[in-house]
């Protein structure tokens, strides 16, 4: 097979996982991160998407306080992607408008991974996101735990 055909058929592959919701971005894991002394052991796509535009703040009656990656990173890429069904540009722009009409400020950004999970150990009620690659296996430093999306 030429470097054309291989092409060609690369792409076919593709188009047809897109199409049937399984694309590359879709097969990676998204996992919540708290920490360990969070009671939270469960939630849902649902709920991690009412957290972080701003309409959730408690979640089993735990208060929940959400951190976002830095634009551009590739877990905050991949997170809008593929959990918020949302590009960058989309989801700055919903927090533009809640923030002018007085509804809100976006989650505090952390610069990577290793702030994040030092704020989200200091403090129970922050949360955070860790997007993690297809056939690669998750890890978090010790006092932080994962929580599978539902």
């Amino acid at each position: 097979m030429n470097a054309r055909a291989r092409m060609l058929h690369v792409m076919l592959i593709v188009a047809m996982l897109s199409s049937m919701g399984m694309s590359n971005a879709a097969m990676a894991e998204v996992y919540v991160v708290v920490s360990a002394d969070s009671p939270l052991n469960t939630l849902e796509l649902r709920e991690v998407r009412s957290i972080y535009k701003g309409r959730l703040t408690q979640v089993k009656g735990q208060r929940v306080v959400p951190l976002n990656a830095a634009p551009g990173s590739y877990d905050r890429t991949e997170f809008l992607n593929s959990v918020m069904n949302v590009s960058e540009l989309d989801y700055t722009g919903y927090w533009h408008v809640r923030r002018y009409s007085g509804q809100g400020t976006p989650p505090n950004e952390v610069k990577d991974q290793v702030e994040m999970f030092n704020q989200i150990k200091a403090d129970p009620q922050r949360i955070g996101y860790l997007k993690v690659p297809p056939g690669q296996k998750p890890e978090v430093p010790a006092g932080l735990k994962l929580i599978p999306l539902k």
